[in-house]
């Protein structure tokens, strides 16, 4: 699968399926870590609407931080090296992502909707569907920054 392909495979289980955010990041890139769909899924189902409603991180960003653990990690249970390398990841895909949207957080990023729908091209507004516009722009943005980061593509 190609980079766009698997950017435009989390937009469109995002927007089609039914997915929230964080699954739809997480599921779209399982398959490079024998990860199952079914067990993204149900992985990730907690960590939409930023953190269960809760407004906090993103769901989109909290799926591209359980990717970059599932690509960063040496999965040694008791001699484990990689946990500070996974942090500073971890810290840089935030820091790309809030400087491409303006922030991390949910509850701040959903603030952009109405300006991001009035200025919005009638091929943006089709795609999200019923949907939030800002919520698969952050979708397609955690997205991006996985198919150019991961070590596993």
């Amino acid at each position: 699968m190609t980079k766009e392909e698997r950017i435009q495979k989390a937009v469109d289980i995002f927007t089609t399926n039914g997915f929230n955010c964080s699954q739809a990041i997480l599921c779209a890139f399982c398959d490079l870590y024998g990860l199952d769909e079914v067990t993204a899924f149900k992985l990730a189902e907690g960590f939409g609407l930023g953190m269960s409603g809760y407004m906090d991180e993103c769901g989109a960003v909290t799926g591209m931080f359980m990717t970059l653990g599932l690509d960063n990690s040496d999965g040694k249970l008791t001699e484990g090296r990689t946990k500070l390398d996974t942090y500073a990841r971890i810290k840089e895909a935030g820091e790309s992502f809030a400087e491409k949207r303006g922030s991390i957080m949910c509850g701040e990023l959903l603030k952009q909707e109405k300006e991001l729908k009035a200025n919005a091209t009638e091929e943006q507004l089709k795609e999200a569907g019923p949907k939030k516009l800002i919520c698969v722009q952050c979708v397609r943005t955690a997205a991006e920054y996985l198919a150019e980061n991961l070590r596993a593509e």
